[in-house]
């Protein structure tokens, strides 16, 4: 359990963030303990990555060590980093933290007593749990950490593009879609009430919150940010990640069974798809929740002008709302859409 104190200091920094990467670990620890649920289309690109990089990435990102090396998830500045970006954090990763973050899921130097305590377990349990290290682990532990970021920047970015590029669009749809609910909830509900169901506050004694977790940590003392990451393939409990001066919260995202449902991807010839549909019907059949027109455009496989033009007109006939975030403008099908066109609710169109 977590104990996370919800001061003012903590409610005044609040901040959400869109992360790639924090996407691609869910990912991948998807692919190991749940290989048999939808997505389907996720065993399956995973089965196009290179060996040498899957390898690579489920020796890093194995749940069994309770641990996964927290420089796989850099913290930028931006609240919707390119992966890009992301990696070039991990590039620049300090020699002292690399070693810090590979102690905890190797056989590297002595345990963690602090980290033990923090999982409720003592030291040789938790030594139990970490692993041999590999032959780049031991280079990088001794000093020589370049080759071993070389080898993770690039299984990253060959497992980003094969595994969630091609669904980059919906995904990113569905977070900010949730990160723009939580934020009304903030306005309409006041920061400290949000705060809650941000966090999802099992108990709430009006100093701190407990949230559920194999953790055992009290941070009602600490001054650390509080940065919230939805995810869509994260469906129990919380991630939780000190980096820095802040305390990154990854939760289970509203919306995620768009992308983690059962639908088309168009990743198998054998798939049904929805061009049989008109322009029209296959951009309400995709609004499963609200996204702005450059997503529905890459979803669909349509240019933006034509994406534009029929969104005009369904708005005009009342099939389709539009509301702006920031610089962009969301749309959403309307309850008269939802009701003149049942049908659409079970076509899933493709988001790759």
């Amino acid at each position: 359990m977590i104990r996370l104190g919800l001061n003012d200091h903590q409610l005044s920094t609040l901040r959400f963030t869109v992360s790639p990467l924090m996407q691609l670990i869910h990912a991948v620890l998807w692919i190991q303990q749940r290989p048999h649920l939808p997505p389907t289309w996720l065993p399956q690109r995973w089965s196009r990555v290179s060996p040498a990089s899957r390898t690579l990435l489920l020796d890093l990102i194995d749940p069994a060590t309770h641990s996964i090396p927290d420089f796989l998830l850099p913290l930028t500045d931006r609240y919707r980093p390119t992966i890009e970006t992301e990696l070039a954090v991990i590039a620049a990763t300090p020699l002292n933290d690399l070693r810090a973050h590979l102690r905890l899921t190797y056989r590297l130097g002595p345990v963690d007593e602090a980290f033990a305590g923090h999982l409720g377990v003592v030291p040789a349990v938790a030594d139990s749990w970490r692993k041999e290290p590999t032959e780049l682990v031991e280079a990088a532990w001794a000093g020589q950490c370049d080759p071993l970021l070389d080898a993770v920047q690039q299984a990253l970015a060959e497992a980003w593009q094969v595994l969630l590029a091609p669904t980059w669009p919906v995904i990113r749809a569905v977070t900010e879609t949730d990160v723009m609910y939580r934020l009304h909830l903030v306005k309409t509900a006041g920061m400290s009430s949000a705060a809650l169901e941000l966090v999802d506050g099992e108990a709430w004694d009006g100093q701190a919150a407990q949230l559920d977790s194999p953790l055992e940590l009290d941070l009602t003392r600490l001054r650390h940010r509080i940065v919230l990451a939805p995810a869509v393939l994260l469906d129990r409990g919380r991630a939780v990640i000190v980096s820095g001066d802040d305390l990154v919260v990854g939760y289970p995202c509203r919306g995620r069974a768009v992308v983690v449902g059962p639908h088309s991807t168009g990743d198998s010839p054998e798939e049904t798809t929805s061009e049989g549909l008109g322009t029209r019907h296959r951009l309400i059949a995709a609004l499963e929740i609200p996204q702005p027109g450059h997503s529905l455009a890459a979803r669909l496989g349509l240019s933006k002008a034509t994406v534009s033009y029929h969104l005009g007109r369904l708005h005009s006939s009342g099939l389709v709302e539009r509301r702006r975030l920031g610089r962009e403008v969301y749309y959403a099908r309307t309850p008269a859409a939802d009701r003149l066109t049942p049908s659409l609710r079970d076509v899933r169109p493709t988001p790759s």
